[in-house]
């Protein structure tokens, strides 16, 4: 408990040299090394909550273990094959930080090439970060576009993602690609029919009696909240390009804060933090006009009536970030009596208003804990 106290002292006085410190926890090339080669750990807690929970009178063997195999380079996939006409008026964005895991982009982007070879790529991502080996991966390859971005000076990390993926959308829009994929530089798509596919959900699941938004975004189930107000992700995204332009609208937090009556100092409106991706899903209902309400209530109905949550395996997503080897992390768990994760089958449920199932005892709260937000479950 002291160490934790200490941590978020540190935190609320030195919140940019806590980021930094953060970033090089997570994306330093020897504690990702390091990491690559440990071992699971069953009774590791992530985020919380227990991954598996043993005891006394039970056994490894009382466990099923299943594991996921990916290739880690572009030479090792779909050798052989020629991809055609799959991903055609459409962009692939990858946003965010390459600094230290410039390998795994770069094959990232040799994947993408190969598999949606109509497909316009652009990497979105800071200019402080990108070495003469990295441009020297990428310079032969076709319909590639890097920005390279000036980072700004900011004590919120959304901001950095705003300005990275509006200039990735802006450029996209300019160039006429009628849709966009939002990836970010720490996540893989193996699927080779994941833009076909993400097209027919929109093709399926037309927006009807609504003249705000043309189709609605998709968005990945890694991280999308069923009990988190405005809990959508912001990892994966799915839409018309304009559509995506208007929810990453180029404005930074602290002023559309105030536009939304939130306090920047406490930004917690009916136990739920302002923060991050749900910032971006109530700063995008609200300029749509809607009147937020801070409710399950509100964000299951808007959820089914202008989103729609597609089952990250149906892309064969990876996300190359914190316990990454314990896959199912977010969205299965024999542990805890509710899983927090929104899928593919309960986000049908609320298309088609059926939510008596669910337990709104759950929802997702906060509390500011001497200047540091907290989640209490």
């Amino acid at each position: 408990m002291f160490l934790k106290n200490i941590k978020k002292i540190f935190k609320l006085k030195f919140p940019l040299l806590s980021n930094k410190l953060i970033s090089i926890r997570d994306n330093n090339k020897f504690f990702r090394f390091f990491n690559d080669r440990k071992n699971l750990d069953i009774n590791k807690n992530v985020h919380g909550k227990e991954i598996v929970k043993i005891d006394n009178n039970q056994k490894i063997n009382d466990i099923f273990l299943s594991y996921s195999f990916r290739p880690k380079l572009e030479k090792d996939t779909f050798k052989n094959i020629k991809f055609q006409n799959n991903s055609e008026n459409t962009a692939i964005i990858i946003q965010g930080p390459i600094k230290n895991y410039e390998n795994f982009v770069i094959e990232t982007i040799k994947i993408y090439s190969k598999i949606f070879p109509e497909a316009l790529l652009v990497l979105s991502t800071w200019e402080d970060e990108v070495n003469k080996n990295f441009l020297n991966n990428i310079k032969n390859l076709n319909k590639f576009h890097l920005i390279q971005n000036k980072k700004p000076i900011t004590n919120y990390n959304v901001n950095l993602q705003i300005l990275s993926t509006f200039k990735a959308l802006e450029f996209v829009l300019k160039n006429n690609y009628k849709f966009s994929l939002k990836t970010r530089t720490d996540c893989r798509i193996y699927n080779p029919n994941s833009i076909i596919f993400l097209k027919s959900l929109l093709q399926t699941f037309k927006i009807e009696n609504n003249n705000l938004i043309s189709n609605r975004i998709l968005a990945s189930s890694i991280d999308s909240r069923l009990y988190r107000v405005y809990g959508l992700t912001d990892i994966c995204l799915f839409s018309e390009t304009k559509e995506l332009y208007n929810y990453f609208k180029n404005e930074k937090y602290e002023n559309s804060l105030k536009k939304l009556n939130v306090d920047l100092e406490n930004p917690i409106v009916k136990n739920t933090a302002v923060i991050n991706e749900i910032f971006l899903c109530a700063r995008y209902l609200s300029n749509l006009n809607y009147e937020l309400d801070w409710s399950l209530d509100d964000w299951w109905k808007r959820c089914g009536e202008l989103f729609c949550i597609f089952d990250t395996s149906s892309i064969d997503m990876f996300w190359y970030k914190y316990h990454w080897k314990y896959e199912q992390r977010f969205i299965c768990n024999y542990t805890s009596e509710f899983n927090q994760s929104l899928q593919y089958s309960d986000w049908l449920n609320l298309y088609n208003l059926k939510t008596e199932t669910y337990n709104k005892s759950n929802q997702e709260r906060w509390n500011l804990n001497n200047g540091i937000l907290e989640q209490k479950n």
